[in-house]
């Protein structure tokens, strides 16, 4: 069996499905929605997400919020598209890891690792992507074995086509886009039989009183074996 961390997708959306709209707006979470973010980000080993989210958003994906300790930051870029002076690559407010493949740029790899920042390099397996699986396995045997997603649609979208996601858990906002980034982004499955199997675990309403916050279990794959459970 794949020994891999548990992976939990943390994402807050409009009602029609969005994490941002198609300007690239995507603050829709509300003051809880944001400390209950924080929360698990204590409770996490590491905490992941892709290259358009560091260069959108500079996110520094650390506990704030709430009292805890940091999680360990991951950042998935295959191309090291990245700033190296992205606030995440700041280690002294936490650990930071980059994954990254063998088309990177060695200049800007080397540059990363004398700031501190610790370097996975997998094969390329064509213009700059990875294999998410040979990602998460790097960092079960790091020591790894619980991580956060906050990544936006291509990431999320890239662990469910690789069975790589355990839990999922969405915060939807009163708000439409009609448009914008998916929560999952990519091509899609043709119908509800390729689906992931998924179990309602919790759902309860916000504090805010107009959100809505959703935990599903993923329980088993359409392309794996009927026999091969995440849970």
């Amino acid at each position: 069996m794949l020994k891999k961390p548990y992976v939990i997708i943390f994402s807050t959306m409009t009602i029609d499905g969005r994490i941002a709209s198609p300007a690239g707006y995507s603050k829709l979470s509300c003051p809880y929605d944001l400390k209950r973010l924080h929360s698990l980000r204590a409770e996490v080993d590491a905490v992941m997400v892709g290259a358009n989210t560091v260069i959108k958003d500079n996110p520094r994906l650390t506990v704030r919020l709430v009292k805890g300790r940091n999680p360990i930051r991951v950042i998935v870029d295959g191309k090291l598209r990245t700033p190296i002076n992205a606030r995440v690559y700041d280690v002294s407010e936490a650990k930071t890891m980059l994954i990254t493949s063998t088309r990177a740029e060695k200049e800007k790899i080397n540059a990363l690792r004398e700031k501190g920042v610790e370097i996975i390099v997998l094969e390329d397996q064509g213009e700059g992507k990875i294999s998410l699986t040979k990602a998460l396995t790097s960092l079960y045997d790091l020591g790894v074995r619980k991580i956060l997603v906050e990544g936006g649609g291509k990431l999320n979208w890239s662990l469910i086509r690789e069975n790589l996601v355990n839990e999922i858990r969405v915060t939807i906002a009163p708000y439409i886009f009609g448009n914008g980034v998916s929560i999952f982004q990519g091509e899609g499955y043709r119908n509800t039989r390729e689906s992931p199997r998924l179990k309602l675990a919790n759902v309860f309403k916000c504090e805010c009183g107009n959100e809505i916050h959703v935990i599903y279990k993923v329980m088993s794959y359409a392309n794996v074996n009927s026999t091969h459970r995440l849970l």
